[in-house]
């Protein structure tokens, strides 16, 4: 929290700056600024990395206050989410900012994110990751030695800026905490921009292996300038080119900040042409990127409403397994935002999703959350049971994985509290054993849905009689 803190304070400056016409040293602050920030990103994904005993944390589960995965997650003003009791704290002290977009909110009052806690919950119990337990002394505890070093830096910058020029101070403050890569990076950045198409093929091939080696490498080639030419390079006729762009873009965006900058660079549309007339390897990568963006809530009205879903089914249908796998995860992500869903459906993903049941497809978990997610519509519950979804969801609560029996269970709990039809096909299918057997042994979730599911059943068939 306390890097985040400078950066608002450096941006105070850089406003009174600005009003006093001082516009060198506004370049300069700016610097510092995009300093401060990238040295939180790093102890952000430092925090999301797995360790021995854990998997990696998604990051958009991840508070920017708190370093932690959030229990329970709010929205503010500007549409971001926090952990309650971090932005509480941000608030009580004075900040009206939004920490991660540093938007000035019209009020500071903020609403729970169901949607986030839910997903939050079903990864934790997926993955056998347990909650942390969010103490009051959390929020004062002493931040990692890294942040600790990012604090004395801007103090030393601050006393030093009386006796040394900006522009000198900040271009010896970023070498120090990133080596002469800087330099290399920018060659290559100009790179892109020569009309040679060997040369670009070079360049981008260099900067997609040094976006896939890690953080610092992808912070300083989004602020050497190269996301925007690289947007530019997906519509290259040439199909290597075009294959390096999407795939170093794809790694750039492992960081919320270059998520949104590739998305304001106009990528979407361009990504999707990739998705339609790409190799095989650019079509993957693609979709892989346009999942990247949508854990962002605004990228998801955006990639829903430009075209995307369309060829993302068409590449869910035909593609190559990793492409169906990328396609499956990017229109999971995007059928949570609810206007996406019946567009999902009417581009005909719901036969493919049935098809990728059948384990041999070696995609049942993936398939079974998408219809999970597709199921709480009446378009979607319609397409599931007129393309067959039902007997395979009935086995797969039988003989799934945890995941596919809390999905399958919760999608066959949708079909049958909304359809009396659906409801006797789910019986006739011998959906009770299984279902009585998973509100015993299953995960919390499952048992939750199936139990649900059972009274359901008995509820009826009491009626009836």
């Amino acid at each position: 929290m306390e890097v985040l803190i400078e950066a608002v304070a450096l941006e105070k400056l850089k406003e009174n700056t600005a009003q006093a016409k001082k516009l060198a040293e506004v370049e300069c602050i700016d610097q510092l600024i995009a300093l401060i920030t990238n040295m939180h990103h790093c102890l952000f994904l430092k925090k999301q990395s797995p360790t021995c005993s854990s998997v990696p944390t998604p990051l958009d589960f991840i508070c920017p206050l708190s370093l932690e995965l959030m229990t329970d997650p709010v929205i503010v003003a500007s549409g971001q989410t926090y952990e309650r009791a971090f932005i509480k704290k941000w608030f009580d002290l004075g900040l009206t900012v939004c920490p991660k977009t540093w938007q000035t909110l019209v009020h500071t009052l903020f609403i729970p994110n169901y949607t986030m806690k839910a997903l939050i919950a079903n990864w934790c119990e997926s993955n056998n990751v347990k909650l942390p337990n969010l103490v009051e002394s959390t929020l004062n505890q002493v931040y990692p030695p890294r942040a600790t070093k990012v604090k004395k830096l801007v103090e030393d910058l601050k006393s030093k800026s009386n006796n040394v020029k900006l522009p000198d101070l900040v271009e010896s403050t970023l070498n120090q905490v990133y080596p002469p890569r800087a330099t290399k990076v920018k060659k290559l950045v100009e790179d892109l921009k020569s009309t040679s198409t060997d040369t670009q093929r070079v360049a981008t091939a260099q900067l997609r292996l040094l976006a896939k080696q890690n953080t610092d490498n992808r912070i300083i080639i989004a602020n050497c300038g190269a996301i925007i030419l690289l947007v530019d390079l997906l519509n290259s006729p040439d199909t290597k080119t075009q294959e390096n762009s999407v795939t170093a873009l794809l790694n750039l965006s492992n960081i919320d900040n270059n998520k949104t900058a590739i998305a304001d660079a106009n990528a979407i549309e361009p990504l999707i042409h990739v998705l339609k007339t790409g190799s095989p390897e650019a079509k993957e990568n693609s979709a892989a990127t346009l999942f990247s963006l949508s854990v962002i809530e605004d990228n998801k009205v955006r990639i829903g409403r430009s075209g995307a879903i369309r060829p993302l089914v068409d590449l869910l249908g035909n593609g190559t397994p990793r492409g169906k796998k990328d396609a499956a995860t990017a229109l999971f992500n995007l059928s949570i935002f609810h206007e996406n869903k019946a567009r999902i459906v009417k581009a005909g993903a719901v036969r493919y999703l049935v098809h990728l049941m059948h384990p041999a497809a070696g995609m049942v978990d993936k398939a079974v959350a998408v219809l999970a997610s597709l199921a709480t519509t009446f378009e979607g519950r319609t397409a599931i049971g007129q393309e067959g979804g039902i007997p395979l969801l009935v086995e797969v609560v039988e003989l799934g994985s945890a995941r596919g029996k809390a999905n399958a269970t919760a999608a066959l709990l949708q079909l049958c509290t909304n359809s009396s039809r659906f409801c006797m096909m789910v019986l006739q299918e011998g959906a009770v054993p299984p279902l009585v057997a998973l509100s015993q042994s299953g995960t919390q979730r499952a048992k939750e849905k199936a139990q649900a599911l059972l009274s359901y059943f008995k509820g009826t068939i009491e009626y009836s009689d």
